[in-house]
């Protein structure tokens, strides 16, 4: 009894030993299933750029894990067109069609043994034009375009070219939008239509980069467009304010101003990419005539400066202007106001406000 007992409890560990190493082979062979297969890898094709605009060259390049492919006769087609077939032809370049249109291509490689992979890759084209504002003050009907000013509120609209397969564009208010600040992406502004972005300055001014990726709702195509925001300090700019055409905006001062015979001229300070408002509240100005400051002028964006009647000379007028709220923003300016009389040769005299 004992011994067929032994020899029961003999044969149970025997396939228990034989069932664990089964199980051992089988979970192996499991894992191994995952590994990359040369036989079927075929070629990896990648281009020089993701997002090509219209006509913009564009390289392909073709690896392969499964041959030697430097030795292999490489033969591409576009749209069905052999285009280059040579051995170790390893990249293609090519023009991105019109929007709309499409490159279908193909890469077949055959090794000196005889075996062959191939690969495909399709090439559309499309394109996003960036347009940045910034809520920064200018002066009326002003054509030009200040850069980003620190602690302002930066606007970007994106306007993307994306077409369907007969050339027609996508309106951008039916597309999908991801918008990315540097590489993290603004999910609270990313979604459908959302074609703008609006963000406020850093308290710590540091250049970024704002990408936005538009595509079609079931994301068959989709262009990229960047743009980069580095903020900068406001300035400050002279102009003469004349008493019969009013403020002279097409010419600055610059770094002197001539008064002349009618010894008299006004001047207005224009602060560039200021956060400003017409009342003055937010901004702390400071005028200053040879480094002697004119308490009764603050607050005060235009002056008035007599030459006096019976010298010639120059003076120093210089201006500080500080944001109360936004302490990054903050400029200075000076300009040299020269003035002559008659009778008198030139000497340092000082014009009054």
């Amino acid at each position: 009894m004992k011994a067929q007992y032994k020899m029961h409890i003999k044969r149970i560990l025997k396939t228990v030993v034989i069932s664990s190493f089964l199980i051992f082979i089988f979970t192996f062979a499991t894992n191994a299933q995952g590994l990359p297969s040369a036989a079927g890898s075929g070629i990896d094709l990648t281009t020089s750029t993701d997002n090509p605009v219209p006509d913009q060259e564009v390289t392909i390049t073709a690896r392969s894990y499964s041959i030697e492919i430097s030795s292999a006769k490489v033969s591409w087609s576009v749209n069905g067109t052999t285009k280059q077939s040579a051995i170790g032809a390893t990249t293609l370049t090519v023009q991105a069609p019109t929007l709309g249109k499409k490159l279908n291509i193909v890469v077949t490689a055959t090794s000196p043994t005889g075996e062959t992979v191939s690969g495909s890759i399709v090439v559309s084209s499309g394109s996003v034009d960036m347009v940045m504002e910034t809520d920064g003050y200018v002066p009326p009907l002003f054509l030009g375009k200040i850069p980003p000013v620190y602690q302002n509120n930066i606007k970007v609209i994106a306007i993307p070219h994306i077409a369907d397969g007969s050339g027609k564009e996508f309106d951008p208010k039916t597309l999908v939008y991801v918008w990315k600040k540097n590489s993290q992406v603004l999910e609270d502004y990313s979604g459908y239509g959302k074609q703008s972005i609006s963000l406020k300055g850093d308290i710590v001014p540091r250049p970024y980069s704002l990408t936005v990726t538009a595509s079609t709702r079931d994301n068959a195509s989709q262009s990229v467009g960047m743009v980069n925001v580095t903020p900068e300090s406001p300035f400050i700019n002279f102009y003469v304010n004349d008493p019969l055409y009013g403020t002279l905006y097409n010419r600055a001062i610059g770094v002197g101003l001539q008064i002349g015979a009618q010894k008299e001229t006004g001047v207005l300070a224009v602060p560039f990419g200021f956060d400003w408002d017409k009342n003055n509240s937010k901004l702390s100005i400071v005028w200053m005539i040879n480094n002697i400051e004119h308490a009764e002028l603050a607050q005060n964006p235009s002056i008035i400066l007599r030459a006096p009647s019976d010298a010639g000379g120059t003076s120093d007028i210089q201006l500080d202007i500080k944001n109360n709220s936004d302490i990054l923003q903050g400029a200075n300016s000076a300009f040299t106001a020269a003035f002559s009389a008659d009778t008198q040769p030139a000497q340092n005299t000082t014009v009054s406000f």
